[in-house]
């Protein structure tokens, strides 16, 4: 009895939520529609760029956060990700501390979405409209007098080029977004519809290049860059030492990056087993599906949670080997790490599991283990007989490799792309169940 009152009274929550939810997204696209009807009272001389991610700009330092800060130099940056009821429990001591938005120059706009979007159509329009209100609501406050740029990280946003006014459309691909065991449905189709309509397609991978081309000729691949003075101060190994290693004496394996499910937790769990004299840290925030006890039931594995950006390289330091233990299925096949040129800067041997990207271009450099036997031993490998010409030639790659050449070469073809359109492209007429 106790049971189906406590599912009564959850079900009746849940619909007071839902509906306080909807009468909240209505007054936003209210209030939107009343300010897109009127110009700002400011003078914005600056292109905006509208980023539209799912990444948190306070999350984990990646490519988005990167290019968008870069961008500012030249543009007015609005990015905006999504936040949802059911990921802050989740995400609780996940957001890390990074520069204050105005030091930036980034604009940030985080809105409270409604969940279920897979399950409940509804959810996924009123979502698309509020997102859209707010938005548009932003731009006027802030006085933009052109169509803003759509900077495109997430697909499932693609109907915003039904009811935003913009100059042009720019597509950067990090991920295979239909491989995500929360993708939805219709991905393929609304990636589909960005690799057809965006001015500029640009993919982080090599694997995401090539197959992408088969539907957008277009694509650029331009991979991730690195900020070489800051993760090469770790190389001469005279940092302040973490806290949480501290105490530790023995080599350290590291790890930094989201702990999710494209780890292979038991190629992990089979070298903290074999050598209780290691110690693996994997500092990032839990986002995996595993049991965080069974990871952590090995003494020797140390979990910090996300490390702020400006530390990383103190973690380094004392890494003696770094490693990228990913497992290989369709998500991973696509993926170009961007700790890979990280870990190299600093000097700290590498060993990663075959991604296919790692393989072909740091073949000779980067120390490749497809099984946990040979992780385990590439790994001690490195510990008992250092690779120095691999070391340095990872060195010089990532020297060569700056994020700021790499963002200025996209901001002169987004210059070409822009400059194509005279006029802004105008949304085609949505109805209110489209938007």
């Amino acid at each position: 009895m106790k049971s189906f009152a406590a599912k009564v009274w959850f079900l009746l929550r849940l619909l007071a939520f839902s509906s306080a939810a909807v009468a909240y997204a209505a007054w936003v696209r209210l209030i939107g529609r009343r300010h897109s009807a009127s110009k700002g009272t400011t003078d914005e001389s600056r292109t905006a760029i509208v980023f539209i991610s799912t990444h948190p700009f306070a999350g984990l330092w990646q490519r988005p956060q990167q290019i968008a800060v870069r961008l500012a130099k030249s543009y007015s940056i609005l990015y905006f990700w999504p936040r949802y009821a059911s990921d802050l429990a989740r995400r609780r001591g996940n957001s890390q501390q990074v520069e204050p938005e105005s030091a930036l120059s980034v604009r940030l706009v985080s809105p409270l979405l409604l969940p279920f979007e897979r399950a409940i159509p509804a959810a996924c329009r009123t979502n698309l409209g509020t997102v859209k209100s707010i938005i548009s609501h932003r731009l006027w406050a802030e006085g933009f007098a052109t169509a803003p740029i759509l900077w495109f990280y997430a697909p499932r946003f693609a109907p915003l080029l039904d009811s935003l006014e913009h100059s042009a459309v720019v597509y950067d691909i990090m991920d295979e977004h239909s491989a995500f065991s929360f993708a939805r449905r219709d991905m393929r189709e609304l990636e589909a519809r960005l690799l057809r309509d965006a001015d500029l397609v640009f993919a982080g991978t090599n694997t995401l290049a090539e197959r992408k081309r088969e539907f957008a000729p277009q694509v650029r691949y331009l991979p991730c860059g690195v900020e070489f003075e800051h993760f090469s101060a770790a190389a001469a190994k005279n940092l302040h030492v973490p806290p949480v290693l501290s105490g530790v004496s023995g080599p350290v394996i590291g790890y930094f990056g989201a702990v999710d499910d494209r780890l292979d937790f038991d190629m992990l769990l089979a070298a903290a087993m074999r050598h209780p004299d290691w110690t693996i840290l994997l500092a990032g925030p839990w986002l995996a599906t595993k049991s965080r006890a069974e990871v952590q039931s090995q003494p020797n594995i140390l979990m910090p949670g996300l490390v702020p950006y400006a530390e990383l390289p103190a973690y380094l330091a004392r890494f003696d080997v770094a490693v990228l233990p990913f497992v290989l299925n369709e998500l991973t096949m696509h993926i170009h790490p961007t700790k890979v040129l990280e870990y190299l800067a600093s000097r700290t041997p590498v060993v990663s599991t075959p991604i296919p990207d790692v393989v072909k271009f740091y073949s000779g450099i980067v120390k490749i283990a497809s099984t946990p036997d040979e992780f385990i031993a590439a790994v001690e490998n490195l510990l008992n007989t250092p690779d120095a010409d691999a070391v340095e030639r990872g060195y010089q790659m990532a020297r060569a490799s700056s994020w700021d050449a790499l963002v200025e070469s996209m901001r002169v073809d987004l210059e070409k792309a822009v400059g194509k359109h005279k006029t802004p492209k105008e949304p085609r007429p949505a109805t209110d169940a489209q938007v």
